[in-house]
Formats: C-alpha cells, structure tokens, sequence
C-alpha cells in the first residue's frame, strides 16, 4: 500500500535533511522548506537570502540548478523506485531574476520512471506567479527499490 501524503512528505523531510546536514555539497539547500511531498512530486519554498545570490544580488544560477537536482532527486524518492539515482542529464532554462527576500515556490515532478532511467521536471516561481526557472533533469536509477516511508517486500 502506498504511503499517505503526510507521511511521504514527512519522509522527504527527514531525507533533504540528511542531505542537507551530510557535511557535502547539498548543504547548500539548507535554507530550504519542504511544503509538501506525494508520489513522484514535492513542493518546496525558500526566501533568497545574500549567500545564495550572484554578484548581481540576484538568485545564483548555479544555485538554481542545485535546486533542480535536489528537488527532483527528492521527487524521484518518493516513488517505488526509492532509490536517489545518478545523474545523466541536467538542463536549466533561466527566464527571470529573483532578488534578495523573494519568496520562491520549487514544484518537482517525475514525469516517467522506466527501467534504468527517471525523468523530472521542476519549476521555481516567484510570488507574482512568474517562472523564475525550469529545469530537466534525467537520472540512472539501480539498485534496490524502496517506496519513501515504507519497505516493500
């Protein structure tokens, strides 16, 4: 039986942190809020704050894409695949700025889950509604296959 949407969700916090306190790379998310999770999809917030920006005072592109891979590892997380991937392929369409004390919304999404491959999408918004970026991102999946939240047999 599939796991209820509070305790995905809870599940999702408990894994982003983890990531976020392994003393690695993806402790840069560390500002970030997971809002909700449900199978295959997450939806998250966070204020941009200055140690995220460029020298412009804008959102950091290169944090943008940190974001997409995170986010969507944790959204591919969440399906019976269980399992965090590596990644193969990973684009990011830049359409707007975002400026210190914007509130940004991330949704991820997998879009499919094969035998050997998951695809995602995510999408950062800003209050106004606007695509502040969206990202593509194809990861190779192996291994044992656990359900977020719960062992399957």
């Amino acid at each position: 039986m599939a796991a209820s949407v509070a305790a995905t969700t809870q599940a999702a916090r408990q894994m982003l942190k983890m990531m976020m306190l392994a003393n690695r790379f993806d402790s840069v998310t560390n500002k970030v809020n997971l809002i909700s999770a449900s199978a295959g999809q997450c939806r998250c917030e966070m204020t941009v704050e200055a140690e995220q920006t460029n020298m412009m005072g804008t959102l950091h592109g290169g944090f943008i894409a940190t974001l997409v891979d995170s986010l969507t590892t944790v959204a591919i997380m969440t399906t019976p695949v269980g399992v965090p991937g590596v990644s193969v392929d990973l684009s990011v369409s830049y359409l707007k700025a975002a400026k210190i004390g914007e509130k940004i919304t991330m949704d991820a999404e997998v879009t499919k889950v094969g035998k050997t491959l998951a695809f995602t999408t995510a999408s950062l918004i800003n209050a106004n509604g606007d695509i502040v970026a969206q990202g593509k991102h194809i990861k190779h999946i192996a291994g044992k296959r656990l359900l977020l939240g719960e062992e399957s047999s």
